[in-house]
């Protein structure tokens, strides 16, 4: 892939904020599986989407996070946003029908997917060592997905729904790079979260039979509002402003490598502050993850650099 022409300053700051963004989105999991012990799904996302719209509309309004989407493009940030639905509503689900720690585990695979779309729909071809190196991964998923199954920790739906979620995200990867040429990353921020905020509100709603009562019932649970405001302001704000910043500097498969980080993460929260359950094999699984991924992607940043 060729290598994007930017200065040694700008690279160390794309660095650090895809560092940082997918640091922070390794808690996510922690704090979506938290809200939903008080909610569905569908509520959390909407209240989490209509805070976090209200909070960059006035940033907005005053001054502090400028925004111009008049007489530009939209349909390009409009494709980045239908990602992004599919994307939170398959990991969340993912998360309620798993755990945090196994979500993370299995997303770690992002890298080889994009890799995978990028053979198919750019001609990118990964080399040999690549392609070995892809199928550790895969033999680690299914090692995970078992020793979870055996546990009564994961239904089948729940793994169904967390490869749906790599796949959206190798494409969410893609369309980004193409969008930021226009859009800053505070533009392609604002626009996701108005069309997550409309369509998880939608069917919040419907979900509840239409009873604003039972739509507002959890915010009256301290712990709810806490990780509401915690998974608005940083998972959906800052994080999606500092990864749209890198990927507006970096190839698809630059940006992918820094998703190892949310899964260290998110093992270490699941583990560490839900108790979650891990065995011997799901241990093995998760190793061979990581060192699948890390063997592809490092030979990738290799050529890039």
């Amino acid at each position: 892939m060729t290598e994007l022409n930017i200065d040694k300053k700008e690279r160390g700051l794309a660095i650090a904020a895809a560092a940082a963004g997918n640091t922070i989105w390794g808690f996510s999991f922690l704090f979506t599986k938290v809200a939903m012990g008080v909610t569905t799904p569908d509520v959390l996302l909407s209240i989490r989407f209509i805070v976090a719209v209200t909070i960059m509309t006035v940033m907005a309004a005053t001054g502090k996070m400028p925004i111009h989407l008049k007489g530009k493009n939209l349909k390009p940030v409009i494709w980045l946003g239908i990602t992004e639905l599919g994307y939170f509503y398959f990991e969340t689900y993912g998360v309620y029908y798993t755990n945090a720690t196994f979500a993370g585990v299995v997303l770690s695979i992002t890298p080889v997917v994009s890799m995978a779309a990028a053979a198919m729909f750019l001609k990118e071809y990964p080399t040999k060592r690549q392609a070995l190196f892809c199928l550790l991964p895969i033999v680690g998923v299914m090692i995970v997905t078992a020793a979870g199954k055996s546990m009564g920790i994961i239904r089948p739906i729940g793994v169904i729904f967390l490869i749906l979620t790599t796949l959206v995200s190798a494409a969410y990867k893609t369309i980004n790079r193409s969008s930021a040429s226009e859009f800053t990353g505070s533009e392609r921020t604002y626009v996701m979260l108005i069309m997550c905020m409309v369509t998880f509100t939608f069917t919040a709603f419907r979900s509840v039979n239409w009873s604003l009562t039972e739509y507002l019932r959890p915010l009256s649970e301290p712990s709810f509002v806490i990780t509401v405001l915690i998974l608005s302001v940083f998972c959906s704000i800052a994080c999606n402003v500092m990864v749209n910043y890198a990927a507006g500097r970096m190839s698809v498969v630059q940006m992918a490598t820094y998703s190892g980080l949310t899964t260290i993460c998110s093992m270490f929260s699941g583990i560490l502050f839900l108790k979650e359950p891990v065995n011997a094999a799901s241990l093995l699984g998760s190793v061979l993850i990581l060192v699948g991924v890390w063997q592809v992607t490092k030979v990738e940043k290799a050529k890039n650099d």
